[in-house]
């Protein structure tokens, strides 16, 4: 009997160890597809699963809402419910199909077992053993484009940063987002198409300009838009593609409508239309601004992982970076701002000398 209590005992321990090594002496990440979520959201190991808040999972369409009444939250997409009563622990769908899982509450929030919602929703997970500064539970679509360990190498920065905020260390990071980015350095930064109010606030919060390459359709669409950012002193220039010269004429007639606002700024839409807004710049005597780090990725966009990336492989003293205007860089901008600021460097807007290019 002893023995069978003692191995008992033994098992309980062994079972019990990754939950406490990962609730006691971590903290837990989540991460959507590239992008590192604030440490308000995280992973928590409880009876041999990992929780996450349910709404989380609205990045991939599946959103969440809770009836107080019924204690029951739900989870939902175009195709799929679930719902998880908090007091009874059931778990069941739209069907009437009822699982052997539960939610539970944390404070004023549900969470939920991501592998269980992942399987149902179509998704997939992953728990990235971290290095110090917190593991991570890592959610994706099959969209992602880097690997689970070339996002720890990427996100690694940012977490420490996080990390030591989070658990109020004074001590510094030892390698800082964008570290490889000299402080003497120079990053004109500019956006593909209009922003959001949003992306506008951010900017404004971390007093930084920037230009923005609209087409004539852009301008059109929102010259209120268009109104703030020259407002703002932001920089505004024309987008153009095949033919520049009817295209540029076209929209700055547009753009000095709007808000007055002349400009001597022209960039390719995509890079197979650089060398004719290039050879229409040097005619006309405008700026032609081209990008070295591509964050318009044929309108994906780029996550602020991707951008510490990127920043870090780069060595250049002047850095073209361009961003996608897009409901993904509106989320990331702030991490991307940390990133950016993180080394010293100094941001500016592209370059508006006639001639110029790059």
């Amino acid at each position: 009997m002893k023995r069978f209590i003692a191995l008992a005992l033994v098992i309980l321990l062994f079972a019990l160890a990754p939950a406490a090594l990962a609730a006691d002496t971590y903290v837990c990440f989540i991460a959507l597809n590239d992008s590192l979520l604030q440490l308000t959201s995280q992973a928590y190991s409880q009876g041999g699963q990992y929780y996450v808040p349910a709404s989380v999972f609205a990045e991939f369409r599946v959103y969440a809402d809770y009836q107080a009444t019924l204690s029951t939250a739900r989870l939902y997409s175009a195709s799929k419910e679930l719902f998880f009563n908090i007091s009874t622990g059931e778990t069941y769908d739209g069907n009437g199909n009822y699982y052997a899982t539960s939610a539970i509450a944390r404070g004023a929030s549900v969470y939920v077992p991501v592998d269980f919602v992942c399987r149902q929703f179509g998704l997939s997970w992953s728990y990235i053993r971290g290095t110090g500064s917190g593991d991570v539970c890592r959610i994706t679509d099959g969209t992602a484009a880097l690997t689970d360990s070339q996002f720890l190498a990427a996100a690694g920065p940012l977490m420490a940063s996080r990390y030591s905020e989070y658990t109020g260390s004074s001590a510094a990071p030892s390698d800082p987002p964008g570290a490889n980015v000299d402080a003497g350095s120079v990053v004109f930064l500019s956006f593909q198409g209009l922003p959001s109010a949003a992306a506008l606030d951010t900017l404004d919060a971390w007093n930084v300009k920037a230009a923005f390459f609209l087409t004539r359709a852009d301008m059109v669409e929102s010259p209120e838009t268009v109104r703030r950012i020259a407002g703002e002193g932001h920089g505004i220039g024309i987008l153009c593609s095949a033919d520049p010269a009817s295209e540029f004429p076209a929209a700055e007639s547009v753009l000095m409508e709007a808000a007055n606002c002349p400009t001597v700024m022209i960039a390719a839409s995509a890079r197979e239309y650089d060398s004719a807004c290039r050879r229409y710049a040097a005619e006309a005597g405008l700026a032609f601004c081209a990008y070295t780090i591509d964050g318009v990725r044929s309108g994906a966009g780029m996550t602020a992982a991707q951008l510490s990336a990127a920043l870090a492989s780069n060595s250049s003293p002047l850095i073209y970076l361009r961003l996608q205007c897009s409901r993904s860089t509106e989320l990331a901008l702030p991490d991307m701002m940390r990133a950016l600021t993180a080394s010293g460097a100094v941001l500016a807007q592209c370059e508006t000398a006639a001639g110029s290019a790059r």
